[in-house]
């Protein structure tokens, strides 16, 4: 919460409001500090989302590693990182809880708080938000961290929006390594194929050969003949592979502490939807 650069100006602050910041949705969403704004970037991330249709700007690991999570989550239709709050409100909230308001490093300038993600969801057909900071177990404990959450707990509250933490103690590791691994077989924008829609058509091949194998080897034996089969690269069998797992036609078990070598048995494929243009007519 808070994040930017060392030295912040109500100039700035005005500037960055003027340049969208804090706005939009979707594809259109601009964050409030982005990855450019540090001198040093430590941990700092950008993460192309096909799913969200942006680059999204994480702050840490924990906060890259929750982004994760909540692209694979079904429910979770978008997200809005580094989302600022109104500093009007946080200043009331800070007074009627007698706490200090944060201030930028070096200045009487009050913070404009953000929240790490305010995320979209949707259940049973009906969307709506939640907030999410994400935190280390160190700042579980430090007091003035407890402080500036309890500023965010009570807007957030008052907007009758849940705000829920994530620590990184209590991440699904194993399921978000896997995620991570999955994500290694999207296509880059630029990328060379073979040939163009070369990882398209395979995966198409794959999918119908999974629906109706009877196989029982290891994916990544299984993948290595596919692609002696069909001329391809070493290495890209895998991949078309991790395309269909992202794709949720080849399901897995993400507590699984190896994938690749997982025996065919253990997944599941499912036939790929229809598009309109493809369909019975």
């Amino acid at each position: 919460m808070g994040r930017g650069p060392k030295k912040m100006t109500e100039e700035l602050i005005a500037r960055w409001k003027a340049e969208g910041r804090g706005k939009g949705a979707g594809p259109n969403y601009i964050p409030w500090v982005q990855v450019f704004d540090f001198t040093s970037r430590g941990r700092v991330q950008r993460t192309d989302s096909q799913k969200f249709g942006r680059t999204i700007h994480t702050m840490s690991d924990i906060e890259t590693r929750t982004l994760l999570a909540l692209e694979w989550s079904a429910r979770v239709t978008g997200v809005r990182e580094q989302y600022p709050v109104d500093r009007d409100l946080t200043l009331e909230i800070a007074d009627a809880l007698k706490v200090t308001h944060p201030y930028y490093p070096g200045t009487n300038v009050p913070t404009v708080m953000t929240v790490d993600f305010l995320v979209d969801v949707t259940d049973n057909g009906q969307t709506s938000f939640e907030a999410i900071d994400c935190k280390s177990s160190e700042e579980a404990e430090d007091p003035r961290s407890i402080e500036k959450l309890q500023i965010m707990r009570v807007l957030f509250a008052g907007m009758d929006i849940p705000h829920r933490l994530v620590f990184d103690s209590t991440l699904p590791m194993q399921k978000i390594r896997n995620i991570e691994w999955i994500r290694g077989g999207i296509l880059k924008s630029g990328e060379e194929e073979q040939y163009p829609g070369a990882i398209r058509e395979r995966s198409l091949i794959m999918a119908h050969e999974l629906l109706h194998s009877t196989r029982n080897m290891p994916l990544s034996e299984y993948c290595a003949k596919f692609e002696r089969r069909h001329g391809m690269r070493a290495g890209d069998g895998l991949r078309v592979a991790k395309l269909l797992m992202h794709e949720r036609i080849l399901l897995c078990d993400l507590n699984n502490p190896d994938l690749a070598t997982a025996p065919l048995a253990s997944f599941r494929c499912v036939p790929i939807p229809e598009s309109p243009a493809t369909g019975a007519a």
